[in-house]
């Protein structure tokens, strides 16, 4: 992230002893997000590990109040994850990835506020920005 994020952690709703774990920064360019949740198990079965992005995605979704533009399905040193766009209200814009990696699920978000008005200069930018953050998560070798 660009700047010093905020940081809090949350009870997940619906399941007593999971927090997720939030790191959010908003500038200019855009808004930066980061979360995990941390699972008492491995799970390592591909229908179960595509179920749990399912849940993430639709979690992320509903929580934002957002609606699903795109989605496609991505890999990160091999674990399985999903990247999806979403129109949330005001006008704003987002995409996140999440990956499974043994039993965590990471988010990254990136949430841009387009306006009418913004030069191609500022477009470009907000894009860079963009890719630059969700390009720049990576996996510490106690993880892989």
């Amino acid at each position: 992230m660009p700047g010093k994020a905020a940081e809090q952690s949350q009870p997940l709703e619906g399941h007593p002893g999971l927090e997720n774990h939030l790191l959010t920064l908003e500038t200019e360019i855009g808004g930066y997000v980061v979360s995990f949740l941390e699972f008492p198990e491995d799970v390592t079965d591909p229908d179960r590990i595509k179920l749990m992005l399912d849940r993430g995605r639709d979690g992320g979704v509903a929580s934002s109040g957002g609606e699903l533009v795109s989605e496609t399905e991505i890999k990160l040193n091999g674990y399985f994850g999903r990247e999806w766009s979403m129109k949330l209200s005001g006008g704003l814009t987002a995409t996140a990835r999440a990956y499974w990696v043994k039993r965590r699920l990471f988010q990254t978000v990136f949430v841009k506020s387009p306006k009418v008005n913004d030069s191609p200069e500022v477009i470009r930018l907000r894009q860079q920005a963009e890719t630059k953050f969700l390009d720049s998560f990576a996996l510490s070798d106690d993880l892989k």
